[in-house]
This record gives structure tokens, sequence and C-alpha cells, in this order.
């Protein structure tokens, strides 16, 4: 019961801020501006109120509090994203991420919850982000983005190994810490600028701490191990697009053998240390099998392709199958040998039966390989090549769309599941591979009633699933389920079947229900949960930290209430198009004329002001004339009805300066984009005395 309660409570709170979130980023234009910040602010105190409403009256059940003061924050969040909404602030810009990050991070040092650390982990990266890469993913990447990358990196080492250490306490952000240096330093490794150095330095980071944790940690090992894998092959295609010739896949080859020989020594070292573990000896094996197999398919495709050998796919298909899989599965051979050699065989005839129309053929040798195999783990990646053979199949032979295709996979591996339910290890592999293929049916186009019908039901099956193998302690099967929930929660967001409003109507009411019906059962059970709440003795501290997210609210309606009373009126020509905010909602994307700066090459990206005056249309144009670093590229004196605005250099090519002024949003209705797109020509914007612009309407 305990399990069902604190499921149901936590369902409830993410329902009512999903609710919250979706109602936000709709933008819906029944309420003005100032009502609307009243509803975020509402917002606000409800979920901070009822943290310290429910602390009192629950006294069993404070993880509650504590989730709803974490709410509380990401409310903030919203409230800042609305904010740049209302008054159409750049999206997703870094500054959003930094103003949510420090209540977060407030909270994170005096509270010491482990909610909060990963919180904070994550907005501050983001922030780190958005401020690198304020228009474009990993645009203009230059060396020193790759320094930050690595000294960012470097932090995330020494958090790691803080928490290793016990002075902080917190499981999410040992893994999130772990997860981002490890991501970080890959990429670094990636691009140009002392390559090799960072490609050395993370090999030795990995070697480290693979020599460190292998018998200690299997959770480390793990994602070392993968990281480490994804590595080596990324690492093998970037140097095969570089030096692509006969003797690289001839040496990509004997690299295949050696690691294959070394990892028999390895191997066996394993077998006999005693404080080796099975998950030990079966990740490394993987890691083995998939990189040793990697590099020998390439190879042979490499020299063949190299060589313009005419090879027939069905010779290809024989030679794979008779000297590689049937081989590798009736001997006895070391692991590593044995796997990499049968995944290398699998591989090519799967890809040349594929190329061939054939693809039958392969269902006789993955059962043959199949029926030998006795491994629990290779069972399963077995089933998984089974599947991705049935895929192929049914769309060669059979000629089925994505829906029936996705629909057969699904009844199939439901059938599989529940035939083999607790007796066989593929029930893992059936569990997945139905649930992805249940999700991409409520994701791909169907009509309005298949795909609500898909969509409830998935809803359904995820939530009962996760009840079910939570209160039975099978940890992978509720996690699993989990994470499918919310991918449909994220996905939900996205889905264009249904209004935003819509949604975040539903999904209140939907929050109510399940936190009505867990207050019902916490009260039957008689509040016997066990937590410790973070209001205990710090009610006054945390009180302050809300009342300056409060503050921040308040100043931000001012400050731009106050540039919309006094600011100076320009016009400004834009041509618009129309994506969607991950916080803030639907808005048209706008360049502007003045967004490209002619027969202007500035090399350095900053700050920049430029003068403006108004022509014989009574739109404002650039006069040529702008200051860079309080620096004027020629003798400048205020005329009047000049106007100073100020933006940001992003970049500059063929004499030509590209700039950014933080209004290059305008935040709309959604699904009205199509009535803003190529229809509205100019732009009202309000600048302030400071050269502050603020976009106001748009118009034809």
């Amino acid at each position: 019961m305990k399990k069902v309660i604190s499921l149901t409570y936590l369902f409830g709170v993410v329902f009512l801020l999903a609710s919250a979130l979706y109602f936000f980023a709709s933008n819906w234009q029944v309420f003005s501006r100032l009502e609307k910040v009243a509803l975020a602010g509402g917002l606000i105190v409800l979920f901070y109120g009822a943290a310290f409403l429910l602390d009192r009256v629950l006294k069993g059940a404070h993880f509650l509090s504590n989730w709803l003061l974490v709410s509380g924050v990401i409310s903030f969040g919203l409230s800042v994203a609305l904010l740049g909404q209302l008054y159409n602030s750049h999206a997703d810009s870094y500054l959003l991420f930094l103003v949510w990050s420090i209540p977060a991070l407030l909270f994170s040092l005096y509270t010491r919850y482990s909610g909060f650390y990963a919180l904070t982990h994550i907005l501050i990266h983001l922030k780190i982000y958005f401020y690198l890469f304020p228009s474009s993913p990993f645009g203009h990447w230059t060396p020193a983005h790759t320094w930050i990358a690595f000294g960012v990196g470097i932090m995330n080492t020494l958090l790691f190994l803080i928490i290793k250490k016990g002075w902080i306490s917190s499981k999410p952000l040992f893994y999130l810490s772990l997860v981002s240096a490890n991501l970080l330093f890959m990429i670094t490794a990636f691009n140009d600028g002392y390559p090799v150095f960072f490609s050395l330095f993370y090999i030795v980071i990995l070697g480290v701490g693979v020599y460190r944790y292998i018998h200690k940690e299997t959770a480390i090992f793990i994602i070392l191990s993968m990281f480490g894998t994804a590595f080596i092959i990324s690492k093998m295609f970037e140097l095969m697009a570089r030096y692509v010739s006969s003797l690289f896949f001839v040496g990509l080859l004997f690299a295949a053998i050696l690691l294959l020989a070394g990892s028999v020594f390895l191997v066996n070292y394993l077998r006999k240390h005693p404080s080796s573990r099975h998950w030990t000896k079966t990740i490394f094996v993987a890691s083995v099998t998939t990189i040793a197999s990697v590099f020998i398919v390439a190879s042979v495709f490499g020299l063949l392709s190299l060589l313009m050998v005419d090879v027939s796919m069905v010779g290809l298909f024989l030679f794979a199958t008779i000297l590689l899989v049937i081989p590798s599965a009736l001997t006895s051979w070391p692991a590593p040998v044995k796997y990499s050699l049968t995944m290398t065989g699998i591989v090519i005839g799967m890809t040349a039966s594929t190329f061939d129309n054939f693809s039958y053929a392969m269902f006789f040798v993955l059962a043959f390989v199949f029926y030998l195999e006795k491994r629990p783990a290779a069972k399963v990646v077995l089933y998984f090549l089974f599947q991705l053979n049935l895929g192929i199949f049914f769309a060669q032979m059979l000629e089925l769309g994505a829906h029936p295709l996705l629909a057969v996979m699904l009844l199939l591996n439901s059938a599989v599941f529940l035939a083999t339910f607790n007796r066989h290890v593929i029930q893992y592999g059936a569990f997945l591979i139905g649930f992805l293929a249940f999700f991409s049916l409520t994701v791909i186009d169907l009509s309005l009633a298949l795909h609500t019908a898909y969509t409830a039901l998935f809803f359904l099956t995820a939530t009962g699933c996760i009840y079910f193998y939570k209160k039975r302690d099978l940890t992978f099967y509720w996690a699993a389920s989990l994470v499918f929930w919310f991918m449909l929660i994220i996905q939900l967001y996205y889905d264009l079947a249904w209004k935003l409003v819509h949604k975040s109507l539903l999904l209140a009411i939907l929050g109510v229900l399940f936190m009505m019906t867990a207050a019902y059962l916490d009260r039957k059970a008689g509040h016997d949960l066990q937590s410790r709440s973070m209001l205990s003795g710090k009610k006054l501290g945390i009180l302050l930290i809300i009342f300056l997210q409060g503050g921040w609210i308040g100043y931000g309606v001012y400050s731009n209430e106050t540039l919309l009373q006094n600011g100076q009126t320009i016009l400004l020509e834009l041509q618009p198009v129309d994506p969607r905010s991950l916080l803030q909602g639907d808005y048209v994307q706008l360049n502007y004329t003045i967004s490209q700066l002619e027969r202007t090459s500035i090399d350095d990206n900053g700050p920049i002001t430029i003068v403006l005056r108004k022509n014989a249309q009574g739109i404002h144009e650039y006069t040529g004339v702008y200051s860079l670093d309080g620096k004027w590229n020629t003798p400048y004196e205020k005329k009047h009805g000049d106007v100073l605005l100020n933006g940001k250099v992003t970049g500059s090519w063929d004499h030509t300066t590209q700039v950014t002024y933080g209004i290059e949003h305008f935040f709309i209705p959604e699904g009205t984009g199509l009535d803003v797109e190529g229809k509205v020509k100019i732009a009202v914007v309000k600048v302030s005395d400071k050269g502050d612009g603020m976009l106001v309407e748009l118009r034809d």
C-alpha cells in the first residue's frame, strides 16, 4: 500500500505541473498580461503553500511536501518563461535558466535535498548550453567552446569524486555528474583544436575509471563501458572518414584481432579474480563484442567497396553463415571471440539478405543460434535481432505500412511476453519492444479517433504496469513502464491532434483525481509512510528564498511594463517562421533587415549598439554607424530622431555581420502560426533609453 500511495502522489504532482506548462504554453488570449502573471503567481503560491500545509497534515508522508517544494521551483521557472512569452523575450535563452537556477541552487545548499541537487545540475548545464549556442544547436563551434566544454567536464568529474567521498549525498546527482563528464569529454575529443590531447585525456580517464571500479561499482563500470564503447566506435568512423584506404581497413581488421586476443587474457583474469562479479564479465564481453564486430564488418564492407569486388549477396550471406556464424555457435571458443564472430556473421548476413530481399533466410540462422545459446544476455540480444529482421521482412515482403507493422509488432511481443512470463529471459526483450511499438503508435500520423484510442490505451497500460510491478518489486518492469509513461507526457506536448489548452484541462483533472485518491488511500492506511521533511527547522530560510522568487517576478513585470509605457516606438521590417519553444509555446521567429548588417565586418562576437533612423516610409533603418565595446566605428553625435538599439554580434561573413537583439521571437496562440507566417511585414518595437528593445506587435 505504501508504494501505491507514493506513486499516486507522484502522478498527481506530475499531472499538475504538466497541466500548468501546457496551459501557459498555449498563450491563451482570453487573459490579459497582468491576469496571466497573477495566474503564474497563484501557481507558485499553490505549490509552496501545499508543501507547508501537507507537511503539517501528512506527518508520515513528508516526501510529498518535499516534492511540492521542488515543484514550486519548477513553477517559478514556468513563470519566468511566461514573462518571456508575455513580453516576447528571446525563447529558451540562457537568461531564463540562469534566473531559474538561482533559487534551485539556494534550495540545494540550504536543504541538501537530492531533488534540488539534480534540478540545479540540469538547469546550470542548460544555462551554459544556451549561452554558448543561443540560436542553433552546436552552431559556430570554436576552440573556445571546446575548452569550455572540457572545463565543465572537469567540474563534473570533481563533483562526482566529491559525492563518492560522501561530502554530498545525492544518487541522482552522482550519476548525472558521471554521465555529464563522460559526454562532455567525448564532445571535446571530436572537435578541431588539440583533438589528440583531448582524445588521449579521455582514454586515460576511462582507463583509470575502469581499473578503479571494475571490481567495486558495477553501475559505474557499466556506464564507463558504454561510453568507452561508443567513443572507440565513433573515433573509428571519424578516422575512417579521414583516412579511407585499403591499408586503413586492413589495419582495422588487425586491430579487431588484437582486441580479441587481449580480451581473452582479460576474461581469464576476471574469471580467476576473487572479487570479480558476473555482471562485470558480461558487460566486458558485450563491449568487446560490439567494438570487434563493428571493426570487422566495417573492414569487410570497406575492402569490398574499395576493391570494387562484384560479390553476390547470396554468396556473402553463405560466407557469413557457414564460415562465421555456424562455427562460432558450435564451438566453445572464448566468449569475446565466439560472440564477436557470431555477431559479425549475423550483421553481414542480415545486410546481404536485406539488399537482395531474402530476409526470410535470416530467421533460420537466428533460430539456430538461439537454440544453441545458453547465456541469458545473449538470448535477449538475439531476440532483438529477430524482431529487427521480422520488421524488415514485413516491410519488404508484405509491404506493410507503419501502422499495421507496429500493430503486428505490438501483438506479437505481447503474446511472447504473456507466454513466457516468469519462465524465460526473452520476456525482457518482448516487454521493451512491445512497449516501444505501442508508444510509436501514439506518435505516427493516424486519424484522430485512432490516435486518441492508442494514446488513451497506452496511458492506461503504462500506468497499470507501473502499479502492478511496483507492488511486486519487479524493478526492471516498473522502471521501464515509468520511463515510457514520462515519454508519453513529453510527446503529448508536441502532439498537434489536440490543443494545448484542452490537454492542460485534462491533465489538471487527472492531477486532482490522483491527488484525491492518494489522500484517501493515505488516510485509510493511517499515514504510515516514512520520510524526512526538508522543512524541519528550516521554514524561515525557505520562506526567504520563496520571497526572493516573488521579488524577481515582480521586478520583471515592473521593468517590462515601464518599458512598454515609456519606451520609444519604432517600426522594423521582418520575415517570420513558426516553430515551438519547449517552455513557452508557439512563437514566430523573426528575421529583421537589421539582423544582417551589410558592409559591416566584425570579427569579435559580443555586445553592439547600432544607430537607427526613420526613412520616408516611417521604417527605421540601419545607418551604418555602430558602437562596439564602447567605441564608435565612426565619429558620431546623436541627432533628433535617432534611436540606439542594443544587440549581440553572433557571426560575420563576406562583409556582413549577424546580430540578434532579443526581439527575434513573438509568442502567439497555439496553431496560429500560418495566419502570421508570410503575412506580417512590420514589427512594432519599444526601445528604452538604455537601448533595450521589446517587441510589442506585428503588422501586415
